[in-house]
Order: C-alpha cells, then structure tokens, then sequence
C-alpha cells in the first residue's frame, strides 16, 4: 500500500524542534533530581524505584531526540 507522504512545512518543524528541545531540556533537569533523590533515599525498595524512573526518563528523552533528528531535520 503506497502512503502519502505529506511535506512539513519548515516553519512548523522549526517550531516543534523548539518545543521538544525544551521539553528535553526539562527532562534532563528531571533526570538529575531523581538522582540526586536517589542518592538520598537510603531504603533499598525505594531506590530501585529511582532507578526505574530514571530509567523510563532516559527512554523518553532518547525517543525524543531520535524524533527530532527523523521529523524536524534542519
């Protein structure tokens, strides 16, 4: 089955590249307060859910960037 592709204009990639580049920029403040936490807590259960977190951060952070090199290429 053939899928149009339809083109972004780039004003609109421009515009959603600066959008996910502050949300990344939050995650990445995200990521160093849940370690900090995690440095902190000292009850073992509780820091394997730093981890866990930290984890699932790091996922959405890499799947964000990987969007904007596919999607809002300069």
């Amino acid at each position: 089955a053939w899928v149009a592709v339809l083109k972004i204009e780039r004003k609109q990639k421009n515009i959603m590249r600066n959008q996910l580049e502050k949300v990344l920029e939050m995650q990445k403040e995200i990521d160093h307060k849940i370690d900090d936490f995690r440095k902190e807590t000292e009850v073992p259960e509780y820091q394997q859910f730093w981890e866990e977190l930290r984890t699932n951060n790091i996922d959405t952070m890499q799947k964000l960037s990987r969007f904007m090199v596919r999607k809002c290429n300069r």
